[in-house]
């Protein structure tokens, strides 16, 4: 989103990374969205959501995050505020609770260290670099950020590695930060859907 967000948990730290950041299927989020008017008992209020996300498919979606069972039960009221809400706007509305976060934990940290080289680069088009990079990706369906660093040895490292994760966070190319952090042995390869466009 080329943005700065102020996350005031590291729940909503994992939900950005994973289901937000890194999702395919997402195109577009706000995690500062202005407070929605919803009915509770006859009463009406005021309510934040913690992301409002626009899905490629068009859809839109509201999340909030919550973290036990005992969060999510003093905070009934709220949540069926925003889901009633949400089901007058149309829109689909999610909750997300340690249950849907804890697995994603270690890989949205693996994915802090990638996203820190994007963003370094934010705003910046480096074209030649890109246009460079994006030769030696068509040139090859998979490899790893190693032997692409070596075929692209007279660019800025760090350069070529925030465009590979550009490029990856626009879901052209997947990065396998499965079991290790960002880095030289990191494997990439195409979307199979993004090859076939950018072919």
């Amino acid at each position: 989103m080329n943005t700065d967000w102020l996350l005031p948990s590291d729940r909503q730290l994992v939900h950005w990374i994973h289901f937000l950041e890194i999702n395919p299927e997402v195109k577009s989020f706000d995690l500062h969205p202005e407070n929605i008017i919803s009915h509770d008992q006859k009463e009406a209020r005021g309510t934040q959501l913690d992301a409002i996300v626009e899905l490629t498919n068009g859809k839109t979606e509201w999340h909030e995050v919550k973290s036990t069972e005992k969060d999510l039960a003093e905070a009934r009221p709220q949540l069926l505020a925003q889901s009633s809400a949400a089901a007058k706007q149309g829109v689909s509305y999610r909750v997300f609770s340690d249950n849907e976060l804890m697995p994603h934990v270690q890989s949205a940290c693996r994915w802090l260290k990638a996203i820190a080289f994007a963003a370094a680069i934010r705003d910046q088009h480096q074209t030649p670099t890109l246009i460079a990079l994006i030769s030696r990706l068509r040139d090859q369906s998979d490899g790893t950020v190693g032997e692409l660093l070596s075929d692209l040895i007279d660019y800025d490292e760090s350069v070529v590695m925030g465009l590979l994760v550009r490029y990856a966070l626009q879901s052209h190319i997947s990065l396998d930060l499965t079991k290790k952090p960002f880095g030289r042995s990191t494997r990439w390869s195409w979307n199979q859907r993004a090859r076939y466009v950018e072919s």
